[in-house]
């Protein structure tokens, strides 16, 4: 018996899609003994200025990758154990066509699928994405790795059997053991609010609208070129692998999304509702405590925890920094550091591939694990 996973990644970039993919590839790579890794992207999708041209040289890619991976499944052995990262990295076409294999070698030799859900298209892109077809390729997993209770919740409601369902919790964010965020220790005590993330209108307009009291940091990609409010500060892009945050102070990280300061709203605001944003793994790998809408699924974790404050609005920011004192924030940022140790160190995966791999009866894969710390329940 053999654990597989199969590398979509056929690009480098500085947003949460390549880092939390990354960091499974990563995991498994480092820490479950005896993988075996597919990189699906044997022949690249190479770019050009010429369009029929780059239409022609991608529809051969992507082709010849698919047959080269359903050679690759054909000969796995009975019993085997494969997991592919939901949505799969290519045209939609290209992915079913992936996950219909999969099912098919699976109804032919026993190989079992496990599916880990990194967006769930059929929420996150609400009349774009036909929900039934989305549920029937799930379906086609032995185990789904879901991003969270709530997120179990809604695909239970939708036809996916509870006793094959595990909850991630929080996606890790895998660093060396040794980085040390920027600002730590110091003994500045200016209270400070931080957003990373995609600054475009269309995840995050309320950049554009709020005029906080207080100080705000930004980081990301496509920052409009306007002017912004005269307490935010924008301090640019960092590689994800090596974050160059300034958590110095009384900081928290920010989780919100849409177009208002009143409420999460949009598509991106609703989905927050049924996500793990990766930006909250973010934030703990640096030691930052978060505030997050008070109706999201990571709302419970944090109050559970005790890693930061919820919020209904934007404008509550301001009395949680006015109330907090040092040795309440203290307080929050020991919590914090306890799961920064499990998110750089990949211990929310492995936890998971462990509940799995007990779902499937394979005390051998189990065994493969290498945790860097006693397993326990948080």
């Amino acid at each position: 018996m053999n654990f597989h996973i199969i590398n979509d990644l056929y690009y480098k970039d500085f947003h949460a899609g390549f880092k939390a993919r990354y960091d499974v590839f990563e995991t498994i790579k480092s820490d479950l003994s005896d993988s075996n890794t597919y990189e699906f992207y044997k022949i690249t999708l190479k770019d050009s200025k010429y369009r029929l041209k780059r239409i022609i040289s991608r529809r051969y890619a992507n082709y010849a990758n698919y047959l080269a991976f359903k050679k690759y499944i054909g000969e796995l052995d009975s019993n085997d154990v494969i997991m592919v990262l939901i949505p799969f990295e290519s045209l939609f076409e290209v992915a079913k066509a992936v996950y219909s294999s999969l099912y098919k070698v699976k109804l032919n030799k026993g190989l079992r699928i496990i599916m880990m859900i990194i967006d769930l298209d059929s929420i996150r892109r609400i009349g774009q994405i036909d929900p039934e077809l989305e549920i029937k390729y799930l379906d086609f997993a032995d185990v789904l790795i879901s991003q969270n209770a709530e997120m179990s919740k809604w695909l239970i409601s939708n036809h996916i059997a509870a006793d094959k369902v595990v909850d991630l919790e929080l996606f890790d964010f895998r660093l060396d053991p040794n980085h040390q965020p920027s600002g730590v220790g110091t003994a500045i005590l200016e209270k400070n609010i931080v957003f990373g993330g995609n600054l475009t209108p269309e995840k995050a307009a309320f950049i554009y609208k709020w005029k906080p009291k207080f100080k705000t940091k930004l980081y990301g990609i496509h920052l409009e070129p306007v002017e912004l409010h005269k307490n935010m500060e924008y301090l640019g892009v960092f590689d994800p692998g090596h974050p160059t945050m300034d958590v110095s102070g009384i900081s928290f990280g920010l989780v919100w999304e849409g177009d208002s300061t009143k409420t999460c709203t949009s598509l991106a605001g609703q989905y927050l509702k049924y996500s793990t944003p990766h930006k909250i793994s973010l934030y703990l790998s640096q030691g930052l405590p978060v505030i997050v809408w008070e109706e999201s699924a990571m709302a419970k974790f944090v109050q559970e925890h005790n890693l930061g404050r919820t919020i209904k609005s934007l404008k509550d920011i301001e009395q949680i920094l006015d109330d907090i004192t040092l040795t309440e924030y203290e307080e929050i940022r020991t919590n914090v550091l306890k799961i920064k140790e499990k998110v750089i160190r990949g211990e929310f995966l492995k936890n998971a591939l462990n509940q799995c791999f007990i779902k499937l009866d394979s005390p051998d894969l189990q065994s493969k694990i290498k945790f860097s710390q006693k397993k326990e329940l948080l």
